[in-house]
């Protein structure tokens, strides 16, 4: 029975042991995941901002009615929820 007990400590050990490393590469792996994508992302928003600073860079005039347009319309809906 003692050499039961002791066989049985040991297994329990090995799997306690097996589930920490499944863990830790589980969550490893999580983490690259996770800054792969936070990484796509960013590069993907930072695209569409140069994008945007260039149609803005050359086309002025329209870009700022645009932008006083926009600002008119927000400021009659704000104005209206008082």
């Amino acid at each position: 029975l003692a050499a039961e007990m002791k066989q049985l400590r040991s297994d329990f050990v090995k799997i306690a042991e097996l589930l920490q490393s499944t863990l830790r590469d589980a969550g490893s792996d999580a983490v690259q995941r996770a800054r792969a994508t936070g990484e796509k992302a960013w590069s993907d928003a930072k695209a569409k901002t140069d994008d945007i600073v260039q149609l803005i860079e050359n086309r002025p005039v329209a870009s700022t009615a645009a932008a006083f347009g926009i600002g008119m319309l927000l400021g009659m809906l704000m104005h209206g929820r008082k």
